[in-house]
């Protein structure tokens, strides 16, 4: 048996900020989110706290990490809007969270002009990354 579901992000950039909208068609199960990113680029996750911005955030936190390693510490992320959209059902076992998280991380990685992407690299970016939203994913 097939399942077929989708997770997709609709992304707008702002170059000259550093702060993230980010909203869900589902916006009366998914509250819309804003924050800033702070100086280091690495926005706060607070594991302890179920919140589906979480995931957005741990796919950005994981890219943060590779691009400072690739680009230098001073690395940051462009401002962005984003809405989500998708037919995976959340909580339903089909891996939402992960999809979310590497959709994320490759809207992330777009947005801020990296075009080549290593397919292995992103694997396990996002399951690092998915960790800090306190999923122990086994990947």
């Amino acid at each position: 048996m097939a399942v077929t579901v989708d997770l997709l992000l609709a992304v707008c950039i702002h170059p000259n900020t550093h702060t993230i909208r980010i909203a869900n068609v589902h916006s009366t199960k998914f509250e819309r989110r804003e924050f800033e990113l702070p100086g280091r680029g690495d926005p706060e996750i607070d594991h302890t706290t179920h919140e589906w911005s979480n995931y957005f955030k741990s796919g950005l936190r994981g890219v943060t990490e590779l691009m400072k390693r690739k680009k230098g510490e001073n690395w940051r992320s462009v401002g962005m809007d984003i809405l989500v959209d998708g037919t995976v059902p959340s909580g339903g076992g089909l891996s939402s969270s992960a999809a979310f998280v590497c959709a994320s991380a490759l809207s992330v990685m777009k947005a801020n002009g990296e075009e080549k992407i290593d397919k292995r690299e992103l694997t396990e970016l996002a399951i690092i990354s998915e960790r800090a939203v306190g999923v122990n994913s086994g990947g």
